[in-house]
């Protein structure tokens, strides 16, 4: 959790802001425009001697008011669609628009109501975030606010675009917000706004005296115990990305190295963390979210709220650290060589347009002899030229250097009135960099001193940073805005040009590469925390790990480095977390050793990586006066470790290398601890470097310095599936959704927002029940069955097989027969779902004809057509199996078994059902016979069974209460000894099951509503109230249909007392049950055997002759 936390001053910034509805004409701006030009042109073919179309006739023809008329020919005037004849009270169109019309381009043109205003932004002047949400107006802890100091220095012309129009739509979302909670609920709020353009006002032009408000973040101070380093870290949030809160922490932790005795530090110092500081970093955000994600599923109900609202802001925090590695994207290019990288400048030089930027640490002639022709050519063309120079405050620019400077602002200023395009800062900037700057689209940074003497015998390592964007590359203009701000004078640094529309390559339609990732949305929260079914939470969990994957999925699918600028202390950091977190490789390129660097916590640390496997290479040039102990210290360890080397070379180079990261600059990682603390004018000089990651360029650079090659671990495998997060919508919305045809209608919308394959996938790996699933599946294939894509076509297969193993044959032969192929056969398919139909002996026939016989298909036939000829289930007009249809089976049976491709106990089920005799097949069916007889063996205490329920339910509906007139003389008439209820008890009381049955067929029983009205009718006639109503007649009725329900089970023991006495059924149909019981274990055994299409439809058939096969079982004493 967060030590503390803190308040950053915001100041008020006023933005110019052009706010509209729109990118194109609104419908009644198109109609009325339209109206316009037709009016106009056909007044110009009569050839009248009016000029325009009079405001009055305009009016009249739309009849919306000469109000609203004149507001919207206003607007169309300011977007110079228009010309207005004041005088006549005339308008008439513009050529510009007669042509978009006559082109039919009238699409095209942009809304024509908008207004201008200026709204207050609030800027922090400590990490140059700029906001349009509130923030305190008064700080709730005065100790507790960052105070004034030079060192915060963020200005409006470090702001991009991007971040102004955000701003601007975050005080317009207040704005509505506070709309909303003022006006009454019923009442029409409009259109939103939507930002068309805005404007922030130069830094100059600002006034001193602005209001200012102060917004929290939560910090943690800590101190390394190893390198005794004090460090203020920001724990990231969804409102700053990470380059706000690294430059807030960097200033921080530079302010308490500065003002060590300030209040505010001492308040910082007093919750001091003493232990290892490991930096924010895109692996660590990417990582917690997954470690949330991964609890989602086996969250605590009650407890789900909480970790949704913590994995939101944990995904917001990682877009936008996913955002800014692909901001800084670019082509980077290692350049090794003195000659390389002279050549390398002049490429950089000759490639501007507009601007050129030299940085660097000292000016000598002959540095900038040989670069001479190139800059001249520069400044000839037009191209500004900018020189930041001087590393100490007493440096100079060398004589012959400077009139070579002054040489090219003449011919800057030749032929050109106004300020030359030659721009040299006016005193020494103190910066230890050296580097060239095109434009915003190419820099090359590294530790050569470019305009110094030569020493053309030492080898460098720069990086040449290239645009792959149009619009220009972030990383370059990271360094435009440090330029400016490094820049000693003002007039030098508001002449630096540094936003993306200052140069050649802007257009209007480009898109930074962050705003153009597409992130699926957030799931939806589970509304019933406590109450949410395991399918939702599931569903819900899924869709987080999803999220998580989604994050991963775009880091391996980015194949360019990713470049930041790393300023100042923040190299010290960068050591630290190389030297602890490298896994592979380390590499320290430095040109001179120093004591006060090198020290024993270092090397210790560099010895424990070693020990875990990690490769260290030290290279060094020099070693400082007094620094012989620190290189031997180095070399002592080195000898003791064998994955640990030391190395002097004549290289230049200063980089810092572990594992997949690199950063190379003028920073001096052995010789410059880091510290930037010092009284004003004696700070020591600024430091920038690049920090570039991923792209192979780590092991390209150790590889030019001459360490050895390591292998490096490969990416994370992730999966490559779509992200659709409707089965977590779905599910949260169904479970709140108790009406069916509302929960169809939900359906059939989360199947129209996507593919219905990738929606069924998610459902599917949550565990969603199969109900849904067969809904989900059958709304996702109607209308589109013909064209099915192969995702969806496996999921129509699964729907196949799924009505198939629960016997809807039907249903299952229909679908298969829409599909072009698939794993069930047709024709058996076809047999199946013509079971107890006329069309049985035919589909049963060409199946055996025609189907490429197989041990499983033949023994699904004939247990299909033994099934239809002994338990034929049909319809009270047919209940037993016709003869003729009859007869083709039996025929159908006979040629299966002589095919001899089944078994023997599926044949001998063949034969008991073809010699079963025809009378009892026909008339009533071996089943119906079967069912009686095991009704009868259990009839003694199954009768008692029904008696008793009768008995409760007639108890029941006879303890109604009722507290009316009507309720209370109906309920007595029905339950007296004459009454209907009253003659059931009588018949309950003599266990008399004829007059039960007699007692279920009458008329007043059939419909008891009615009997009920009646009876309440002619008990209450003449009165008012002569029904019961109300819930409790709904109630009441529903306790005499229990009865009614009771008395019927009784009444159905006379049915079968009455058919007992048919002895000649029974012999007859006594051996095939006989039969069927004896060879009913070989079947079941040999199933297992079966393919499963053929196994269900068998299962299925056998399950019909259960009946059979039970009373079978006990007339033989066998049991199956």
């Amino acid at each position: 959790m967060p030590a503390l936390r803190i308040f950053l001053p915001y100041e008020a910034v006023p933005a110019r802001v052009q706010l509209g509805y729109g990118g194109t004409l609104s419908r009644i701006e198109s109609t009325v425009l339209r109206g316009i030009v037709e009016l106009w042109t056909a007044q110009q073919r009569m050839e009248r001697e009016r000029h325009g179309v009079s405001l009055s006739r305009l009016s009249g023809m739309f009849e919306i008011g000469n109000r609203m008329t004149l507001h919207l020919v206003f607007d169309l005037w300011r977007r110079d669609y228009v010309t207005l004849d004041m005088y006549g009270a005339e308008v008439a169109p513009t050529p510009l628009v007669l042509e978009a019309f006559a082109q039919g381009r009238q699409d095209e043109l942009t809304g024509g109501e908008f207004t201008v205003e200026t709204v207050d932004v609030w800027l922090d002047r400590v990490s140059g975030h700029l906001t349009g949400r509130s923030g305190h107006t008064h700080p709730p802890d005065r100790d507790l606010v960052v105070p004034a100091h030079p060192l915060f220095s963020a200005t409006v012309d470090d702001i991009t675009g991007s971040d102004l129009v955000r701003a601007v739509r975050e005080t317009l979302a207040k704005r509505v917000q506070e709309r909303e909670a003022s006006a009454p609920p019923h009442r029409p709020q409009g259109r939103n706004l939507r930002v068309l353009e805005a404007r922030l006002m130069p830094a100059q032009q600002l006034t001193a005296a602005r209001r200012t408000m102060w917004f929290p973040v939560d910090i943690t101070v800590r101190q390394d115990p190893e390198s005794d380093v004090v460090r203020v870290s920001v724990v990231q949030d969804s409102r700053r990305n990470l380059a706000h809160c690294e430059r807030i922490g960097r200033q921080l932790t530079e302010f308490l190295d500065r003002r060590p005795e300030h209040r505010f530090s001492r308040k910082l110092r007093a919750s001091l963390e003493i232990r290892l500081a490991d930096p924010p970093s895109l692996e660590r955000t990417v990582t917690r979210l997954e470690t949330l994600a991964g609890r989602a599923l086996t969250a605590a109900a009650g407890t789900r709220g909480a970790l949704h609202d913590s994995l939101v802001e944990a995904l917001r925090t990682a877009h936008s650290q996913v955002g800014a590695r692909v901001d800084g994207e670019a082509d980077v290019r290692l350049v090794r060589t003195h000659k390389d990288y002279r050549a390398a400048i002049r490429d950089v030089i000759a490639a501007a347009d507009r601007q050129v930027i030299l940085v660097a640490s000292a000016v000598n002639f002959e540095g900038l002899s040989d670069l001479l022709p190139t800059l001249r050519a520069a400044v000839e063309r037009g191209t500004q030229l900018v020189l930041l120079w001087g590393r100490g405050h007493n440096e100079t620019i060398e004589s012959r250097a400077a009139n070579a400077l002054e040489e090219l602002r003449y011919v800057g200023e030749e032929g050109k009135t106004g300020e030359s395009v030659v721009l040299v800062s006016r005193r020494p900037g103190n910066v230890n960099a050296n580097m060239v700057v095109a434009d915003n689209h190419t820099a090359l940074v590294g530790g050569y001193p470019c305009l110094k003497r030569l020493d053309r015998n030492a080898d460098q390592l720069g990086a040449l940073v290239t645009a792959t964007e149009p619009g220009g590359c972030e990383p370059v203009e990271m360094i435009l805005r440090w330029v400016r701000r490094a820049m000693p004078d003002g007039a030098t640094a508001s002449a630096v040009y540094f936003r993306e529309r200052d140069f050649a390559r802007h257009f209007d339609g480009w898109v930074p590469p962050s705003q153009r990732l597409t992130w699926s949305e957030l799931p939806s929260p589970l509304e019933l925390d406590t109450a949410a079914s395991d399918t939702a939470v599931r569903a819900w969990a899924l869709a987080w790990r999803h999220c998580a994957e989604e994050v991963r999925r775009h880091l391996a699918a980015r194949t360019l480095p990713s470049v930041t600028v790393v300023e100042d202390s923040a190299h010290r950091d960068a050591l630290w977390e190389a030297v602890r977190s490298a896994t592979a490789q380390l590499v320290l390129a430095s040109e001179t050793i120093a004591p006060r660097v090198v020290k024993q916590p270092l090397v210790d640390v560099l010895a424990q990586r070693v020990q875990t496997g990690v490769r260290a290479d030290v290279f060094y040039r020099h070693v400082q006066k007094h620094g012989a102990d620190a290189r031997d210290l180095l070399e002592r360890t080195a000898d003791s470790a064998s994955g640990f080397a030391v190395h002097r070379s004549d290289s230049a180079a200063r980089a810092l290398i572990w594992d997949d990261d690199l950063i190379v600059g003028s920073f001096d990682f052995l010789s410059h601890e880091g510290s930037f603390r010092g009284l004003p004018g004696r700070r020591p000089a600024a430091e920038v470097s690049l920090r570039v990651t991923g792209g192979g360029l780590a092991q390209e650079a150790a590889t030019l310095l001459g360490a050895p090659a390591v292998r490096r671990p490969g990416p994370r495998p992730v999966r490559g599936d779509r992200l659709d997060h409707r089965s977590n919508r779905l599910m949260v919305e169904l479970e709140g959704c108790p009406d069916p045809g509302q929960r169809a209608e939900l359906v059939r919308r989360a199947i129209g927002q996507g593919d219905p394959a990738v929606l069924l996938a998610e459902l599917r790996e949550a565990e969603a029940p199969d109900d849904l699933l067969r809904v989900v599946v059958a709304a996702a294939l109607r209308g589109r069955i013909d064209t099915v894509g192969r995702d969806l076509r496996k999921w129509a297969d699964w729907l196949v097989a799924d009505l198939w193993s629960r016997g809807r044959f039907v249903e299952a032969w229909v679908l298969r027969r829409a599909l072009p192929d698939g794993a069930l056969p047709l024709l058996p398919a076809a047999a199946a779902a013509a079971a107890n139909t006329a069309h049985l002996g035919e589909a049963l026939e060409t199946a055996a004809l025609q189907e490429p016989p197989s041990p499983g298909h033949t023994a699904a036939l004939m247990a299909l057509g033994v099934s239809q000829l002994l338990a034929w289930s049909g319809t009270s007009e047919q209940p037993a199996i016709p003869p003729d249809l009859a007869h083709r089976v039996r025929e159908t049976l006979g040629f299966l078994v002589a095919e001899g491709r089944a078994r023997p106990c599926w044949k001998k089920l063949a034969e008991l059902a073809r010699q079963c005799p025809q009378g009892i097949v026909e008339n009533p069916g071996p089943a119906v016979v079967a069912r009686r007889q095991l009704v009868w063996r259990d009839r003694g205490s199954r009768l008692t069974e029904a008696w008793d329920e009768m008995d409760e339910a007639l108890a029941t509906a006879g303890a109604t209460n009722f507290r009316f007139e009507a309720g209370l003389k109906t309920h007595e008439h029905l339950f007296h000894a004459q009454g209907l209820f009253g003659e059931l008890r009588t018949v309950l009381n003599r266990r008399d099951v004829t007059g039960a049955a007699q007692w279920a067929g009458r008329p007043e029983v059939a419909d008891l509503a009615a009997h009920v009205d009646r009876t309440t009718a002619e008990l209450m006639a003449g009165h008012k109230n002569n029904v019961i109503h109300s819930s409790k007649r709904r109630v009441y009725l529903d306790r005499l249909r229990q009865v009614k329900g009771a008395a019927g089970v009784v009444a159905a023991f006379h049915d079968a007392e009455r058919d007992v006495d048919m002895a000649y059924q029974v012999t007859e149909a006594r051996p095939t049950a006989i039969r069927l019981a004896e060879v009913w274990p070989e079947l079941h055994a040999d199933l297992h055997d079966h393919p499963a299409p053929e196994r269900h439809l068998t299962e299925h058939a056998l399950t019909a002759l259960t009946d059979i096969r039970e009373w079978g079982s006990g007339e033989c004493g066998t049991d199956g």
